[in-house]
C-alpha cells in the first residue's frame, strides 16, 4: 500500500497514541493510519519481534514519505498478564506523555456456550475486556494529574449490538467494552478524556481467517454486508484517527459502526 492510501483527512500532529495489537490485523492498520496521521505510535504487542519490525517498516515509510518527526515505536508486552499496569504506562509516558490509546488487541473461542468453561470465558474476558478497562484507567489517571486532554478508542465489533453464534465470551467481552466507553464518557468529560468504541464488520484478518476460510460462511457473510465487500482495514484505522483527533472533539461515549452497512441493512 502506497504512503498516498494511507494518508488521512484528520491529522494527529504532536500526539502520542499507544495501540495494543499493533502489529498485526487491524492493529497494524490503526498504527499505520495514526503514524501517518502525524502521530507518534507505541506499539504494544506480545510478540516482540512482531511488534519490531511494524515500527521498523512504519519508520521507513515515513522517512519515504518525508515525514520525520513522528516515529513507531515497538513496546513488548502481553495485556493479558500486566501486574502492574501503572508501571507499563509510566514507561511508555517517559518517552511523550500520551494523548491517546486505542484498545485492538483481542482473542476469541469459537465454541458453543454451554461446552464453555469457566478458564475459557475469563481468558477471553482477560484479553479483550479487562486489559482494556485497566489499561485506560491507568493512561487517565495520569492525564488527570498531568491535566492533559485525551481520547480513548475501544475496538468492539458487530458483536457490541448484537449476538453472533458460538463466540459467546466475545460477544460478552465486546458488549463490556462499549459500557466501558460510556462509564468513562461519564466520569471523565469534564477533565477533556473522550473515551468511544469503533465497531468493525468483517475483515480480513489472522481472526477471521478460519471462518472465512469456509466458502458458505463466506457466501453467508457476503450476502449480508450491503456493499458486497469485506472491509479494509485501513478503514478501521481511519475511523481511529477521527476519534483521536481534534475533529472529534465533541465525541464521546459513543459506538461508530464500520460494517458495510451490516447493522443499518
Amino acid at each position: 500500500m502506497s504512503s498516498s492510501n494511507q494518508r488521512t483527512p484528520f491529522q494527529l500532529d504532536g500526539s502520542h497514541i499507544v495501540v495494543t495489537g499493533g502489529s498485526r490485523g487491524l492493529g497494524r492498520a490503526i498504527s499505520t493510519a495514526v503514524a501517518h496521521a502525524g502521530a507518534t505510535v507505541t506499539i504494544i504487542a506480545r510478540n516482540s519481534k512482531q511488534a519490531e519490525t511494524t515500527a521498523d517498516e512504519l519508520n521507513q515509510q515515513l522517512e519515504h514519505a518525508g515525514m520525520f518527526s513522528p516515529r513507531a515505536y515497538a513496546h513488548p508486552a502481553d495485556v493479558g498478564q500486566l501486574g502492574n499496569v501503572d508501571e507499563l504506562v509510566n514507561d511508555i509516558s517517559a518517552r511523550a506523555p500520551i494523548t491517546g490509546v486505542v484498545h485492538a488487541a483481542g482473542i476469541q473461542l469459537r465454541k458453543p456456550a454451554v461446552e464453555i468453561s469457566p478458564e475459557d470465558f475469563l481468558s477471553v474476558q482477560t484479553v479483550n475486556l479487562h486489559a482494556p478497562y485497566f489499561l485506560s484507567t491507568s493512561i487517565a489517571r495520569k492525564q488527570m494529574s498531568e491535566q492533559r486532554v485525551g481520547s480513548h478508542v475501544f475496538i468492539g465489533s458487530l458483536n457490541s449490538s448484537i449476538g453472533l453464534p458460538g463466540i459467546s465470551p466475545y460477544v460478552v467481552a465486546k458488549t463490556g467494552l462499549v459500557g466501558a466507553a460510556r462509564a468513562f464518557s461519564a466520569e471523565w468529560a469534564a477533565a477533556g478524556i473522550r473515551a468511544n468504541v469503533v465497531g468493525p464488520g468483517y475483515f480480513a484478518t489472522e481472526m477471521t481467517e478460519d471462518l472465512l476460510a469456509n466458502r458458505a460462511d463466506e457466501a453467508r457473510i457476503m450476502a449480508r454486508i450491503p456493499q458486497k465487500k469485506l472491509g479494509d482495514p485501513m478503514d478501521v484505522g481511519n475511523a481511529c484517527v477521527y476519534l483521536l483527533s481534534d475533529a472529534a472533539s465533541y465525541v464521546t461515549g459513543t459506538l461508530l459502526n464500520v460494517d458495510g452497512g451490516w447493522l443499518g441493512a
